[in-house]
């Protein structure tokens, strides 16, 4: 029988064999990958060895040529890896181990319909093109919180395992404060604390990709934000307030539904309740500013993101005074 030896890498140390096998061969089902692992066809170090088996660095990883349908023995670039390069102008930072972008507008973060081309898209292309031999293989990488497609600002995207873990517990334990810019409709007279939950609306109705606040604590999410004016103008006659607006937690649409439930949808925000603006833009939100706490990746203590000539625009539009560096 022929083998498929590969190299097991960095961010393979320590990890279960399971788990690094089913990144590698991800049409496998469980019950096969099992099942191929009791029969020895896949072996570490020339040994037979059981799933919860813990591989380390270097090891040899030896793999039944059948079953490897989509060999990964090296990355290679997609052959349309020009149409899908990275914006320079766009990348805010980088190290091994974390990747932070300004997303523009109307990208979507990961590919939602056919003919995207989406932001976990490029950065793959690029993470290949960079990476000819595998660091690892069972890791890939990918972003590790979400943006809305409408939504411009910071996103962060993994470079390393280590920088996926340490980042998603960061993320759950509170020590990433993310802050955000809106343009909303109304006067927001002073700081508001909004404490809401946050439930999906019912599929089978046409805006069934939306979410509402509901007053049923157990049919929906707790979401915290915290909104505070920065500056006041008008679009078309109707006051308008340019808000800070820092979430304590990262809900589907939770600030553009919080924002409409409490009687300020943003500008633009039909889906929520806003008076349109124009076919070519739908709102203007946008991640500005991540503060990272006792960060051990080298990673600086607060990111800024500048806002788009567009959002800029639209400020100058409703005689809001306001730089867009912050």
């Amino acid at each position: 029988m022929e083998f498929t030896h590969v190299t097991a890498g960095d961010d393979d140390d320590g990890r279960r064999l399971d788990k690094i096998i089913r990144r590698y061969l991800n049409d496998e089902s469980l019950s096969q990958l099992y099942s191929a692992l009791r029969k020895g066809l896949i072996k570490v170090d020339g040994k037979k060895r059981a799933q919860d088996f813990r591989v380390s660095a270097g090891s040899d990883i030896a793999i039944a040529d059948f079953l490897t349908r989509t060999p990964a023995l090296t990355v290679s670039a997609p052959k349309d890896f020009a149409s899908k390069k990275l914006n320079p102008s766009d990348i805010l930072f980088r190290n091994d181990d974390i990747l932070i972008l300004n997303k523009p507008y109307d990208i979507p973060v990961q590919k939602s319909r056919a003919n995207d081309t989406s932001l976990a898209d490029m950065v793959a292309a690029e993470y290949a093109s960079q990476h000819k031999k595998m660091r690892s293989l069972s890791f890939r990488p990918g972003p590790l919180h979400r943006l809305d497609r409408k939504t411009t600002g910071i996103i962060v995207f993994s470079q390393s395992l280590r920088g996926a873990q340490w980042f998603s517990q960061a993320i759950k334990e509170h020590r990433v404060q993310k802050i955000y810019l809106a343009l909303i409709q109304g006067k927001l007279e002073t700081e508001q604390k909004w404490e809401d939950n946050i439930a999906k609306k019912d599929t089978s109705s046409q805006n069934f990709k939306t979410v509402s606040v509901t007053a049923d604590a157990d049919n929906g999410k707790t979401a915290h934000s915290i909104a505070t004016p920065l500056a006041y103008g008008s679009y078309h006659g109707k006051p308008v307030t340019l808000a800070q607006v820092e979430i304590g937690t990262g809900r589907k649409h939770q600030i553009r539904a919080q924002a409409a439930s409490h009687g300020f949808p943003l500008l633009g925000d039909t889906v929520y309740g806003g008076i349109k603006i124009n076919e070519e833009q739908d709102f203007f939100l946008h991640a500005y500013r991540l503060v990272l706490n006792e960060n051990p990746l080298s990673l600086p203590h607060e990111i800024l993101a500048d806002i788009s000539t567009k959002f800029a625009k639209m400020l100058n539009n409703c005689l809001i005074k306001f730089s867009p560096r912050l």
